[in-house]
């Protein structure tokens, strides 16, 4: 069973007594409908030289755009073609960095191999030769006018 003990207070809600006094609405304003402008008569020259304009003024941004792009273009390229060479030339040190250390060990072999003493050996040992002596030297007198002659 329900608490029938409550008793409501209804008074509350008489707009009268609980000073509650409601705002007189404000007159609504009525919004005209916008008036179309009518468009002023142009002439066939005016028109024309609007056309003559408009057209000029598209080949300009036209003739900017090729001009830019053209210029970005030629960037590209030469960036792209500086790599290149950029990429040669390394090759080319590399290799040449190579070829100088395969030379100076080059070198170091011939001069080893070209001392006085290796010389003779090779002379003697592969070739058969053998050292000279001092009566199988010649020599040739051409200072006479008369014709070079032997001398011992």
């Amino acid at each position: 069973m329900a608490n029938e003990n409550f008793a409501l207070d209804l008074d509350l809600f008489d707009v009268q007594k609980s000073g509650y006094v409601p705002q007189q609405e404000t007159p609504k304003i009525k919004i005209q409908k916008p008036k179309l402008l009518e468009p002023k008569p142009v002439s066939r020259a005016e028109v024309e030289s609007e056309t003559r304009e408009s057209r000029k003024m598209a080949v300009r941004a036209c003739t900017f755009a090729l001009v830019a792009l053209l210029m970005i273009g030629s960037l590209i390229f030469c960036r792209v073609e500086y790599t290149n060479y950029q990429l040669d030339l390394n090759s080319a040190q590399s290799e040449l960095s190579i070829a100088q250390s395969e030379n100076i060990a080059l070198q170091m072999k011939y001069n080893s191999m070209m001392s006085i003493d290796k010389v003779e050996e090779y002379a003697q040992s592969k070739l058969g030769m053998v050292k000279r002596e001092s009566y199988q030297i010649s020599y040739f007198d051409i200072s006479d006018e008369g014709g070079a002659q032997l001398t011992q």
